[in-house]
């Protein structure tokens, strides 16, 4: 079967677990698919990620055949790779406009825009923060940025004492 890899990134799988890879890729008919890979040939799993989007992971409604998907996957993921990740262009402004979504990106340098103390790890840290507690009401904004930044690194070396 004929495939398009759109990513992938290894998974170690913990320090005993069975590592595998996860996919994007679309299928011959255009569909955006979730493929996981496993290792050892004849585990793969394969789901539809518009249906897993909407919550469905049932078998039946939403499972593949991974045996019909397995060679192009494989053969896929011997593609270059650099930092555990295929350095394919996954078009996202595409991916948003087909499911009608928009989405706002922040990166390290906005963090380090105004906490220029940090590391690009820690402002990497303040980012995954920023958006594992944000509040839907709120979004994320430099003012929450700086709220995070603040409460994982403490006060930047300017602001202590400014206070008093």
């Amino acid at each position: 079967m004929k495939i398009t890899l759109e990513q992938t990134a290894r998974h170690r799988n913990g320090v005993s677990g069975a590592p595998f890879h996860v996919t994007l890729f679309r299928d011959e008919a255009g569909r955006l698919m979730l493929g996981i890979v496993f290792d050892e040939p004849g585990y793969v799993a394969v789901l539809d990620l518009q249906e897993v989007a909407t919550g469905n992971i049932a078998f039946g409604s939403n499972s593949w055949r991974g045996d019909h998907y397995e060679t192009g996957l494989r053969e896929a993921i011997k593609a270059p790779v650099e930092d555990g990740v295929v350095r394919s262009r996954l078009d996202l402004d595409r991916l948003h406009t087909e499911r009608k979504e928009i989405a706002t990106v922040w990166m390290i340098a906005d963090v380090t825009s105004i906490r220029p103390d940090l590391t690009e790890e820690q402002a990497w840290d303040v980012l995954q923060v920023a958006d594992r507690r944000h509040d839907a009401t709120i979004g994320i904004n430099l003012e929450v940025l700086h709220y995070h930044a603040q409460s994982l690194f403490g006060d930047a070396p300017d602001d202590q004492g400014a206070d008093e």
